[in-house]
Formats: structure tokens, sequence, C-alpha cells
């Protein structure tokens, strides 16, 4: 099934008001210990929804997506920010990436859409590719596997 990108993935973060809202109450309390910091590596940004923060807390951000469309989209986006690096890959090896060349690894809202071989594959590739002492933000929710639970369909 092929997304609609009309929304720009603007459309997940209605529950929090806007992205903005999400990014400054639930996202960056997270990571604030961890930047800035030199160089972030993001997996699957989409159009660029949190890149859009994410290139004002280093030196170098590299974005990462399988998906040829939305690589163009941040290309097209970020074009006038040489921060900004945007690289089309396969879903699940990072080979653009230098070993031990990453600070900081982000990745939200993405990864819940991929299957489990592909989050364990990635996870492989982070081990050579951040830089010791290097961290990361992998958001993955399993809300959906509660959502329809028993418990939650018997009427109160």
């Amino acid at each position: 099934m092929k997304y609609d990108w009309k929304d720009a993935g603007e459309e997940w973060s209605a529950p929090w008001g806007t992205s903005a809202a999400q990014w400054g109450h639930a996202i960056l309390p997270r990571i604030r210990s961890h930047v800035p910091t030199e160089t972030i590596l993001e997996i699957a940004p989409g159009f660029g929804r949190w890149t859009h923060y994410l290139k004002d807390y280093c030196r170098e951000l590299w974005i990462v997506d399988r998906i040829g469309e939305c690589i163009e989209a941040c290309r097209q986006r970020f074009a006038s920010d040489s921060r900004v690096y945007c690289y089309l890959n396969d879903g699940r090896s990072l080979p653009m990436i230098p070993d031990a060349s990453v600070d900081f690894v982000f990745s939200f809202d993405s990864l819940v859409h991929t299957k489990r071989d592909v989050v364990e594959a990635y996870l492989g590739e982070l081990g050579t590719k951040l830089k010791l002492g290097g961290k990361g933000f992998i958001h993955h929710s399993n809300f959906g596997e509660y959502a329809n639970s028993f418990r939650e369909r018997i009427p109160q």
C-alpha cells in the first residue's frame, strides 16, 4: 500500500495539536541530555517532520529513508541547509554512513511500520555506526497490541 503524503506526516501529531507541541513536550525532554552533538543519524524521516527540529542540534544531520519520494521531499525542503545530508537506502542497511561516525541516532513514528527483521537489521548496523559512547532514541510503539485487547472491547 502506497502512503498518501498529502499532509507530509503532520497528521500523526494531530493528537498533540502540532508537531511543534509534540517535539517540545514529548520528544525533546527525552533526548535533551544527548543533544546538541556533532553528528545525528535519523532513520526513516518521512518528509522531515522531526528533521526540521533535529538539524538545529548538530553540526551534521544524516537522514536515511528507503522511500525515494521521502528523500526527494527532504532534499527539497532542506536544500538550503548545509548540515542536512539525505540518503536513499534499502530500508535495512546503512552502507553510506561511515563506521564509528554517529553521536546520536534518532527514529520516531517510523519503525512502527516495519517488520521485526527490519528493526533488527538496523540495530545490527547501528552497532558499527555509533561512536564509542554514542546514544540513540528509537521509538517503536506496541500500542496496537493493546488497543484491540479483550479489556478494551468490554463496555464500561
